[in-house]
C-alpha cells in the first residue's frame, strides 16, 4: 500500500494560503458561545445515538441554502486554499478520472444523498451505467426525478450495510462522506468487497480521527466531538487505519491513502463565517425557535470546523487538530 498521508500535526500551509490567517475567534470563546446557546454537555449527551435519518431530513434546507446551493452534501476541496464553489465537484471529477483510467462500465455510489455526484458523472460517461444507493426514500425520490432523462443512471433506496445482491459485479464503487455513519466497519467492508467485480476499484472520501486523537488538547477534542454529534456521526469518526484494516480483512487490497485535510480549510472557514453570525447576532439566534433542531445544530458543526482540523489556534502555521480528511483507494484482487 502506498501511503502518502502526512503524520498528525506535521502539515504546513503553503505561503499565501488562507489557512495562514488566524481566526478572529479563539477556540475557548467559540466553545463558550456553543455552551451558552445550546449547552455542550447536552449536545455530547447524544453521542452514540443513531440520528442519521432525522439529521438529513431536517438539514436539507441548510445544505441547499447555506452549504452549496446545489444539493451537495460534502466538503468542497480547494487545493489553493481559497474557496471556490467548483471545489464541490472535486470528488466527482476525481471519480471521473478513475472511470476513464479503468474503463469502468458499472459504477456504484454508496450513500448518494440528493444525487449531486452521480448526476454530474452520468452525462459525462454515457458508456457507463451508474447506480446510486441511499438510506433515505426522500433522497432517492428527488434524485430519481432529476435523473428521469438519463438512461444510464438509477437511484435506489438501501443501505451499504446490506447491499442488494443484484449490485454485484461493479467495476467501481465510491463513497463521499457517508461511510462515517457506519456502525460496523467489517460488515460494510464485506458488503463492498462482495459488490466489486474482480479487479474492481473502491474510492472513499471521508473524515477520520487522527491516530493521536486521545492526546490532542481537551478543547480540540471537544470541538471534534461537537462536530461529530452535530453531523450525525454520533459514534465518532474512525481512524483511517481502522478502515484500511477492515477493507483488507474483507479481501480488498488498499493501494493508497491520501491526507486531503489542507484542501478542506477554505470550505470549513467559509462555513465557520456563516455559523458565526448565528452566535453573535441575536436576530439569527431566533431561528432556533422556528427551525428543526438538527438544522439549527449545524451551526455548531460550522463553528467548530476549523478548530477540529487546524487545532486551537488556526492559522498559526501547522495543523494540530483532532480530525483529518482523507481518501482511501482499494481494489478487489483478480
Amino acid at each position: 500500500m502506498q501511503n502518502i498521508a502526512a503524520p498528525a500535526g506535521s502539515h504546513r500551509h503553503p505561503e499565501g494560503h488562507i489557512g495562514n490567517t488566524p481566526l478572529p475567534l479563539p477556540l475557548d470563546r467559540a466553545l463558550a458561545h456553543v455552551d451558552r446557546v445550546f449547552g455542550i454537555d447536552r449536545i455530547l449527551a447524544q453521542e452514540g445515538k443513531d440520528v442519521v435519518a432525522p439529521y438529513y431530513i431536517q438539514s436539507e434546507l441548510g445544505y441547499r441554502r447555506v452549504h452549496s446551493g446545489a444539493g451537495c452534501m460534502h466538503m468542497a476541496l480547494c487545493a489553493d486554499g481559497r474557496f471556490d464553489r467548483a471545489g464541490y465537484l472535486t470528488q466527482a471529477e476525481e471519480v471521473a478520472h478513475l472511470i476513464a483510467e479503468t474503463g469502468a462500465r458499472r459504477v456504484l455510489e454508496l450513500g448518494s444523498g440528493m444525487g449531486f455526484n452521480s448526476l454530474h458523472l452520468a452525462p459525462q460517461h454515457p458508456e457507463a451505467h451508474f447506480t446510486g444507493i441511499d438510506l433515505l426514500e426522500h433522497h432517492v425520490r428527488k434524485s430519481a426525478r432529476k435523473a428521469e432523462s438519463m438512461a444510464n443512471l438509477a437511484f435506489r433506496q438501501g443501505s451499504f450495510m446490506d447491499l442488494p445482491p443484484d449490485l454485484d459485479g461493479m467495476d467501481l464503487a465510491f463513497a463521499v462522506e457517508t461511510l462515517c455513519h457506519a456502525s460496523d466497519l467489517d460488515t460494510v467492508a464485506r458488503q463492498i468487497a462482495q459488490a466489486l467485480a474482480p479487479g474492481g476499484r473502491l474510492l472513499i472520501y471521508d473524515g477520520y480521527r487522527r491516530p493521536d486523537f486521545d492526546t490532542a488538547p481537551e478543547a480540540v477534542r471537544t470541538a471534534a466531538r461537537l462536530f461529530e454529534v452535530t453531523t450525525a456521526v454520533s459514534t465518532g469518526f474512525r481512524p483511517i487505519e481502522d478502515w484500511c484494516a477492515a477493507l483488507e480483512r474483507a479481501g480488498l487490497r488498499v493501494t493508497e491513502t491520501r491526507d486531503r485535510t489542507a484542501d478542506t480549510i477554505a470550505c470549513t472557514r467559509k462555513l465557520h463565517r456563516s455559523a458565526l453570525r448565528f452566535f453573535t447576532d441575536w436576530r439569527f439566534r431566533l431561528l432556533r425557535f422556528v427551525l428543526p433542531r438538527h438544522l439549527v445544530l449545524n451551526t455548531v458543526a460550522g463553528l467548530m470546523g476549523p478548530y477540529m482540523i487546524e487545532g486551537a489556534t488556526p492559522g498559526t502555521g501547522g495543523m494540530t487538530g483532532a480530525l483529518l480528511y482523507g481518501t482511501i483507494t482499494a481494489e478487489n484482487p483478480r
